[in-house]
């Protein structure tokens, strides 16, 4: 299963007295020692192949893997925090300047719905859709909102500051808001640098997206053809567009996808019992490109991807 330090620890408690004290040490000082130096060896190389590449989520998982199999992980968790450092600045500095420029198109479109010339100024037709904008601004704070919140209690000072920093965007002057951004701010880690503010953001040109409609009669076509996620986002579109049948077919479409996906599972299981690890992998995918937001399925797909990894580093000849 791949739980070398904890393979370790249980062979190394066995006492002197014990009678399978000499076949322990024997397979501790055989199989188990060099299998878990190898794969140290082997995580370290890989995390600093992928830090010179400026892969640092990469690098951060391949560290805290290394340290996983280290007696000494002290230096590895140095270099683990730096990873994670760059992965935060380079996911923030991507995040803000994406964010800043929706917030940009929302501010550019709240001026958009102003009577042309010609018409009243009060144009009930112009006054509708500004309403229905301004409604949807309102939801836009709800949920940036939600994400300052979540963001504050997760402790990730930073992006708690960029979804507070949108918020002020759209609704300047909010103190709650502009309380929590300079609490933020003085709450990320040493060495982490806030995008600065008065950074010129490009002009975003907005271009307008045609939908095309959607029948109840495709959506039962895909699921005949046993298409399901096809179906699933169909059925979601139909929904969206106030189509009556669309709940209806909705919940028939995920009750599906909810059992395959379980009975995919439970195969993985299986081959990973009888430690058929790739295809256990196989399945666990399956699983996960059916239910992503499953965590159980997600925790097994990655685990028979550790385990995997590990078996393969093992039989590899070392450089």
């Amino acid at each position: 299963q791949g739980l070398f330090l904890e393979s370790r620890k249980r062979l190394l408690s066995i006492q002197k007295d014990d009678k399978d004290y000499p076949e322990a040490q024997a397979f501790f000082k055989r199989t188990v020692e060099p299998a878990r130096l190898k794969l140290l060896r082997y995580y370290v190389r890989k995390a600093k192949a992928e830090e010179k590449r400026g892969e640092w989520a990469k690098a951060e998982e391949d560290y805290h893997m290394a340290t996983e199999l280290s007696q000494q992980p002290k230096a590895l968790l140095g270099y683990q925090k730096d990873m994670n450092l760059k992965a935060r600045q380079l996911r923030l500095d991507s995040l803000y300047a994406i964010r800043k420029k929706e917030d940009l198109v929302w501010l550019d479109w709240k001026k958009g719905y102003t009577p042309p010339i010609g018409l009243l100024g009060n144009d009930i037709v112009f006054l509708e859709a500004s309403t229905n904008l301004k409604k949807l601004t309102e939801e836009r704070l709800l949920q940036t909102k939600k994400l300052f919140k979540k963001h504050e209690f997760d402790d990730e000072p930073e992006l708690a500051w960029l979804y507070a920093d949108s918020y002020l965007r759209l609704s300047p002057g909010d103190k709650k808001a502009q309380n929590l951004k300079n609490a933020m701010a003085t709450a990320v880690p040493q060495g982490f640098t806030l995008p600065k503010e008065g950074k010129k953001v490009e002009a975003v040109k907005v271009v307008k997206a045609t939908e095309e409609k959607v029948s109840s009669r495709q959506v039962t076509k895909l699921m005949a053809q046993k298409k399901w996620l096809q179906a699933k986002e169909k059925a979601l579109e139909l929904r969206r567009q106030g189509d009556r049948k669309a709940d209806k077919l909705l919940k028939k479409i995920i009750t599906k996808i909810s059992e395959m996906a379980e009975v995919t599972y439970r195969k993985g299981n299986i081959a990973f019992r009888t430690e058929d690890i790739d295809s256990a992998v196989s399945f666990w995918q399956k699983a996960v490109d059916l239910k992503p937001n499953e965590q159980t399925y997600v925790d097994s797909l990655r685990r028979g991807k550790q385990i995997q990894e590990r078996l393969k580093a093992l039989k590899a000849e070392e450089k």
